[in-house]
């Protein structure tokens, strides 16, 4: 696969294997001496607690007001203890104590007091969760003097309780790793090419490789004696569990996609890294651990990825590879766990074939007896066609073809896959069709597919376009030729079984299930030529919304991974090989075959019917499941407060839940209405999707309420509206005085507006010749009866002396407001 075009890094995928064994520069990093040998700063509490433990019996709990590295747990370094040019590893397992959701942690050193140097890369690898075990780890390059002042720092989640575990800093080499090459060569474990296949040892027994992409590489910082944290890693990405996970899924080879600068630095090339040595050396241990192999791939060669916009490899590049490729054949000529050696990823460089054997006899000089893996060229100038393999003079080689189309690389797609096991065979002659012989459709050389896979959109669990059966098609279509072939990949973020390969599998990522459940199909029964009656896995994409007591026909499935005539059974139904008559009779079936199944649906709704069908051992199912008239419960919001004798309208529900048009009513004097439209009583119909709105006439009383019932298939909802109580106190009110008016004059106040009421309201008014004026309505002095909203004036005759006041009382509902006049 083609990532990224720049290239300065220092990317190792360094992960932790067994995070206490062996060096550990921290003591008692799993916390179970009793000591508490680490401070809190900035407020933090640091406590040793059962709870915090990962593993043994004691962790540390860190509970933290920010998350800030320096303020959270700090640990007094021994810098003696480096050694300045080493890399270190640092690490720990880390939990969150309560919370629903995630926090970003950080991991740093803090040098003679200055801004930590962050190690931990790529924040989302860092998060911790209340429901799993995450870690955080990271790498540095020492640079440490022996008097240095040097603190490791990690923040806590801000005011959430963090646990603490398992926390180590550890060298990196060869001597640590503990590792040592072969002295001399298992013959009887060795993998070598005979004729068309592979085969192991002397005895020359059968070997299909069924193997899986490990990314090992990320790009990062390459910057010659700079002293920082190397930001861009891929080390947070696998370990030994990783490894033990691929060969349960019934794998037997990792293909480790490898880059140069694990092993060089562009400032230093030719000078190799023990820290390179001793991560490969760590890979073998875990692969040899779980009876795995190792195909090593230089995805990244000095130079750059291959891609079209470079240059390719130059005379300088060359010269590295084929030194660096000399370096690895040197090391590990002995080694049987190694599979071989894929000499250059998706090469892109001009006249590859003709500079490949110069690279393949510099290997072969010291290591003439590992497979040699090669890939064909894409650059347009080239021996063949571009895209296409060529064969070179050489034994024991391997020719690799990277398998991808439309289909299974269009992340936008939706049309579902159509193809066939016919289909991929044709491609698969195309791909290799410099040793194809038509005349006995056989290839004289063994292949492999060092890529091939689907991205994770079109599988089950998201648009379900048929990504299994793509797989399975291409998977029988492989096994009918004898190509060796390696899934992309273990974790990635399109095509991956584990969504991303900068955090670990099974902690900060998430998993295709469906494509777990397919690879443990695909790799249920090793193949062996000539004898293998046990098929592909035979997944009948069930069908849901079928009408009822119907004859219900399955799509047409092809069946792969065969090479002689099995039996098919069928249960409760009946099936069809090739488009011919349904049968429910045993028979005979084989490789490339379409079947059918058809049965009768239920005759309720929303039940499932499902017929098994056995090919060769091999078990499948064909579900139909009938029309869903039953919604999920839904319910609207209650209204309170509202106005009597007023319609009310609910808030909005979506109907969900069901797959065809339903029954809709709603209770005698209320109306509804769907997606809008005009309000009726009439019973109808709703499909899924579709958005309901109830309306009511309020009580006519207050305090009192209204309930309506709406019905779709059988499940009741209820709206319900209060209104409010009685309210008679109105709003403070007042009028503005008057002053230097004339004597004995009658004076008119502003006019008020009664408000906070809202039901009638008893209104007087007090004072000689008072009166009042309701809405501009005649003055009158009797008592009354105002509602919300209604404006007011007063009316008095002012004092007949000069500098004499006369005030006027209004009062409404029990509230007084005066209004006051003063002569002049």
């Amino acid at each position: 696969m083609k990532h990224k075009t720049w290239f300065y890094t220092l990317p190792l995928t360094l992960a932790v294997q067994g995070a206490l064994a062996g060096t550990n520069l921290i003591t008692d990093g799993g916390f179970e001496s009793g000591s508490l040998l680490w401070s809190g700063a900035g407020g933090s509490i640091l406590t040793l607690n059962t709870a915090a433990a990962f593993s043994g019996q004691s962790g540390l709990k860190l509970l933290s007001a920010n998350t800030y590295c320096i303020n959270g747990a700090l640990y007094t370094l021994n810098s003696a203890a480096f050694q300045k040019g080493k890399l270190y590893e640092f690490g720990a397992r880390t939990r969150l104590g309560s919370g629903t959701t995630s926090a970003d942690l950080r991991m740093g050193l803090i040098k003679n007091g200055a801004a930590p140097v962050y190690l931990d890369g790529y924040s989302a690898t860092s998060k911790a969760y209340p429901d799993r075990w995450t870690r955080l780890f990271g790498a540095y390059l020492a640079n440490v003097a022996p008097t240095d002042n040097l603190k490791l720092c990690i923040s806590g989640g801000a005011n959430i309780p963090t646990y603490l575990d398992d926390v180590f800093v550890r060298p990196l080499t060869t001597t640590e790793i503990g590792y040592q090459p072969p002295t001399t060569l298992d013959y009887a474990q060795l993998v070598q090419a005979d004729g068309n296949r592979l085969v192991v040892g002397t005895a020359k027994t059968p070997l299909n490789v069924r193997g899986i992409n490990v990314e090992a590489y990320n790009y990062g910082n390459d910057i010659a004696g700079a002293e920082n944290a190397i930001d861009n890693f891929g080390w947070k990405n696998y370990d030994e569990q990783s490894f033990q996970d691929i060969a349960a899924l019934g794998f037997n080879t990792v293909r480790l996609m490898m880059s140069f600068v694990v092993f060089e630095d562009n400032a230093n090339p030719g000078v190799y890294k023990d820290e390179g040595w001793a991560w490969l050396d760590r890979n073998i241990q875990w692969a040899k651990k779980h009876n795995l192999r190792l195909l090593l791939d230089m995805h990244e060669p000095p130079g750059g990825a291959q891609l079209p916009n470079q240059l390719g490899l130059t005379a300088t590049t060359q010269k590295r590879l084929e030194d660096l490729w000399v370096a690895i054949a040197q090391r590990y000529r002995n080694e049987t766990t190694v599979l071989g050696y894929d000499l250059l990823n998706e090469p892109y460089t001009a006249n590859w074939f003709a500079y490949a054997p110069t690279l393949i006899n510099k290997i072969r000089a010291v290591d003439p007896n590992h497979l040699v893996y090669i890939q064909p060229s894409y650059h347009p100038n080239d021996l063949g066609v571009s895209g296409k393999m060529y064969p070179l003079p050489f034994d024991n080689m391997v020719y690799d073809v990277h398998f991808y189309d439309t289909f299974a690389s269009s992340d936008t797609g939706t049309t579902p896959y159509a193809g066939s096991v016919a289909a991929f065979k044709s491609a698969l002659a195309n791909e290799f069709d410099a040793f194809y012989d038509a005349s006995t459709d056989t290839f004289p050389y063994p292949l492999n597919s060092g890529e091939y896979g689907v991205v994770h959109q079109k599988y089950a669990g998201e648009k379900n376009l048929g990504a299994e059966q793509w797989m399975t098609d291409l998977s029988a279509a492989m096994d009918y030729y004898g190509i060796n072939r390696h899934m992309f990949a273990y974790h990635e973020n399109r095509f991956g079984l584990y969504s991303g390969w900068q955090t670990y599998p099974g902690e900060s990522t998430t998993i295709n299930v469906p494509m777990k459940v397919m690879i443990q199909a695909l790799n249920n029964v090793p193949i062996t030529s000539g004898t293998d009656s046990y098929p592909t896995t035979p997944n009948f994409p069930p069908k849901t919304a079928v009408l009822r007591s119907t004859a219900v026909e399955s799509l047409p499935i092809t069946i792969g991974g065969i090479d002689k005539q099995v039996p098919i059974n069928i249960y409760s139904g009946t099936y069809s090989i090739n488009g011919g008559v349904y049968t429910s009779t045993a028979g005979k079936i084989k490789n490339g075959d379409t079947v059918k199944i058809k049965h009768t649906s239920s005759a309720n709704y929303a039940t499932k019917v499902s017929t098994k069908v056995i090919i060769g051992g091999a078990v499948g199912y064909f579900t139909s499941i009938t029309q869903d008239t039953t919604p999920n419960a839904f319910s609207f919001a209650t209204q309170t407060g509202v106005s009597p004798s007023k319609p009310v309208d609910s808030a909005s529900i979506t109907v969900t839940g069901i797959d065809t048009a339903t029954a809709i009513s709603v209770s005698a004097g209320s109306l509804y209405s769907i997606n809008g439209a005009t309000f009726t009583s009439t019973a109808g119909t709703v499909k899924q999707g579709d958005t309901v709105v109830v309306r009511h006439t309020a009580s006519a009383s207050y305090s009192a309420s209204v309930t309506t019932t709406l019905t779709i298939g059988g499940v009741k909802g209820t709206f319900k509206s209060t209104t409010a109580a009685k309210d008679t106190t109105p709003a403070a009110f007042s009028f503005t005085a008057l002053t230097g008016v004339a004597p004995a004059t009658v004076v008119e106040s502003n006019a008020i507006t009664v408000s906070g009421i809202n039901a009638a309201a008893t209104i007087s008014i007090t004072g000689t010749g008072a009166s009042y004026s309701i809405n501009g309505g005649a003055y009158i002095s009797t008592a009354k009866t105002v509602v919300q909203g209604n404006t007011v004036k007063v009316r008095h005759t002012s004092a007949s002396k000069s500098a004499s006041a006369v005030t006027t009382t209004l009062t409404i509902g029990g509230i007084k407001g005066t209004f006051k006049s003063t002569t002049r």
